[in-house]
């Protein structure tokens, strides 16, 4: 019997790419993929029919995502799968469990040649957290030199955090920024919801 999903860690069940192209892509299908990066992500390039709901708005279509995933199953797709393993615990704990995270990414669906859509080009998160923490160490040092030298602790802080982000796998900093508000989008009404909109013609 094949195998459609691969499931490397109990807590976070995950769809393959290619069962996620041969099944959504060529047959009628009653999956959703909720992308949770940013809408700068977002816009600059994911898979088709994907909706974007970013992470830090979640909570918000909460409402709207309890009724889908009465009907439809809910795919969570991110860079890699930092952020949909953080989704994926927020939608189980609101009583959804009819919901995957994708295997390896909008990255990984890139690197393997799949379909994708692209827009214009924006700052990732990533390019976000670099610029961010450069910033911050380079200011720490100019700081010391010109000021005092317990400025030194500002990069030795940053230093710290980066340690931490590469041991644990996520980043502060990251969740901070993703805050802001140009890496945020305007919450869907009842009138123009994320969901439920012109996705629901296709294959119909």
């Amino acid at each position: 019997m094949e195998t459609l999903s691969k499931q490397h860690d109990l807590s976070f069940p995950e769809v393959s790419n290619d069962h996620l192209l041969n099944h959504k892509f060529t047959s009628r299908t009653n999956q959703i993929i909720v992308d949770v990066r940013t809408p700068g992500e977002f816009e600059e390039v994911h898979i088709p029919g994907s909706r974007n709901i970013p992470l830090t708005d979640l909570k918000s279509a909460l409402p709207e995502l309890v009724e889908t995933a009465k009907n439809h199953e809910l795919i969570l797709a991110c860079r890699t799968q930092n952020r949909v393993k953080l989704a994926y615990g927020q939608l189980v704990t609101h009583g959804i469990s009819n919901c995957r995270i994708l295997e390896g990414g909008v990255t990984q669906w890139i690197a393997e040649g799949k379909p994708v859509v692209r827009g214009k080009r924006g700052f990732s998160l990533e390019q976000q957290v670099r610029l961010s923490a450069g910033t911050v160490i380079v200011g720490g040092v100019v700081l010391s030199v010109l000021v005092s030298s317990w400025f030194l602790l500002i990069p030795a802080a940053a230093g710290i955090g980066l340690i931490h982000a590469g041991w644990t796998d996520s980043c502060l900093m990251g969740t901070m920024l993703a805050t802001l508000p140009f890496n945020r989008k305007k919450m869907p009404t009842k009138e123009q919801p994320v969901l439920r909109n012109e996705y629901y013609k296709v294959g119909k």
